[in-house]
């Protein structure tokens, strides 16, 4: 929610403080490309995320665009901003695709496409994947190691409503203000015990006390006390589609 927000502030005050001057810039030479920053899945997903993409003009009031990059999620964190770690991450990562076709509005826009008030459809694929392990400490020695397996998934098919500003004939900050999609969610879980465990156990009762604070899916998958517990769930739900992209034409 706190991210959501931090990036609502920032889409209002960009809007704010170019949109007041949008009308005396000139948007004069025939720049038909842009490459472009999006800086969304940093502040959403982890600040090591980097999506790039690149968007081509078609006729004075169409264009096309392409958004294609690397994700990472970030750590959880404790309500003080502390990590939280509790499993060795061995390796996690993800990437984003994208794709929109746009209309930039005629009657609306002083200037040509890719400036000003744009609508149209687009689709988007997002992934996420993480192994980990840990080792179960008890009384100083080893009593068991977990190995965790997590995958993420969603599809999304919308139409968009956006605004790009072109500042100075050569940079651009792309608003997509609002986006509703159906979206196709898929997630997979699986979890493995080292040696059999007793659900029973104190030590794993506290262990599932613990981890249920924090990630309360995977808690659920700890609670099953099985050798193999492994899950997926899959289904069709609306989405949301917003963000804010810095560019470049030429």
């Amino acid at each position: 929610m706190l991210k959501t927000l931090l990036l609502l502030i920032l889409t209002l005050s960009f809007t704010f403080i170019f949109g007041a001057n949008n009308d005396s810039i000139p948007n004069t030479k025939e720049y038909k490309n842009i490459i472009r920053w999006n800086i969304t899945p940093m502040v959403m997903v982890g600040p090591k995320s980097l999506v790039l993409g690149y968007e081509r003009t078609i006729g004075d009031w169409q264009s096309f665009s392409i958004n294609i990059g690397y994700l990472e999620m970030a750590p959880m964190e404790n309500e003080d901003g502390s990590p939280i770690e509790i499993f060795d991450q061995n390796t996690k990562g993800g990437f984003d695709i994208s794709g929109d076709y746009r209309f930039y509005f005629k009657k609306k826009n002083k200037y040509k496409a890719p400036d000003g008030l744009y609508w149209g459809p687009y689709a988007s694929y997002i992934a996420l994947w993480q192994d980990a392990s840990v080792n179960l400490i008890d009384n100083d020695a080893v009593v068991n190691t977990i190995f965790y397996n997590g995958k993420f998934s969603m599809l999304s098919i919308g139409v968009q409503l956006g605004y790009q500003f072109v500042i100075k004939d050569r940079f651009t900050i792309d608003l997509i203000l609002m986006g509703p999609s159906y979206t196709y969610y898929d997630l997979n879980l699986a979890l493995k015990y080292e040696q059999n465990i007793n659900p029973d156990d104190p030590f794993y009762q506290n262990l599932y006390k613990i981890i249920s604070e924090t990630n309360p899916v995977l808690a659920n998958f700890i609670r099953k006390g099985s050798i193999d517990a492994s899950g997926r769930l899959n289904f069709s739900y609306y989405g949301f589609r917003y963000g804010i992209q810095f560019g470049y034409r030429f």
